[in-house]
């Protein structure tokens, strides 16, 4: 499933303006998965979290807006992307 799902987005950022291409970064990592974490910019996180018996549709999607820097849910889910990011591996 990651592979299909890495092969999506690849394909994706070269039918994407260079801008845009730039701006798609794809890394994986070697940790168990808790969650499904894209910031889309400085102010809006798109949380979803892992549930081993509720895949995709079934498993609650969670839009978090900033509303003071490194505090509540959404500096929660930064640093967590943060940490994982710092330790992945390009694709």
């Amino acid at each position: 499933m990651t592979r299909l799902n890495i092969e999506v987005l690849t394909r994706l950022r070269k039918r994407l303006s260079t801008q845009a291409r730039d701006r798609l970064r794809i890394a994986v990592y070697d940790e168990t998965i808790r969650f499904n974490i894209t910031l889309i910019d400085g102010e809006t996180c798109v949380m979803q979290p892992y549930l081993p018996q509720a895949r995709g549709v079934d498993s609650p999607t969670f839009v978090i807006k900033r509303e003071t820097p490194g505090n509540g849910l959404f500096g929660t889910f930064e640093q967590t992307f943060t940490s994982l990011w710092e330790r992945s591996t390009p694709v």
